[in-house]
């Protein structure tokens, strides 16, 4: 009689626990990434940049890679490098002058027609030292 009470207390345990599961909110999956490599580069050389950036919740959405130059406090403006429509961006960055480049990943939702892009999400920069 008590393996019956014990075996009874554990189904009522896993429903009870099954029902908790089930009612439970779903997330959306997104990530957002970059890399840049190498970490230093030399003038003339070239930096390659791998961005990836997904979002479950959103339908249609655009991955730009975007770059800046100079030195922190005085940084240029973010301008993009490339973009892609299935989340997965690469791009050969040919290195002009010394100093710090930084590159991050955006992230934008958009209409069927990657129109009216609005920011979904941005990646922390990396940053590439240039020497000569």
């Amino acid at each position: 009689m008590r393996l019956g009470m014990k075996r009874l207390a554990v189904v009522g345990a896993l429903g009870v626990t099954s029902a908790a599961l089930a009612v439970s909110p779903a997330f959306a999956k997104s990530d957002i990434s970059i890399q840049a490599t190498p970490h230093t580069a030399h003038v003339g050389h070239v930096v390659k940049v791998h961005g990836q950036g997904d979002d479950d919740a959103q339908r249609y959405t655009t991955l730009v890679i975007q770059e800046r130059s100079g030195k922190p406090g005085h940084w240029g403006h973010w301008h993009a490098v490339t973009r892609s429509f299935d989340g997965d961006a690469r791009a050969n960055v040919k290195v002009t002058h010394t100093g710090e480049l930084q590159f991050r990943s955006v992230l934008y939702s958009t209409d069927k027609h990657h129109q009216h892009p609005k920011t979904d999400r941005v990646s922390t920069p990396v940053t590439v030292h240039v020497v000569r």
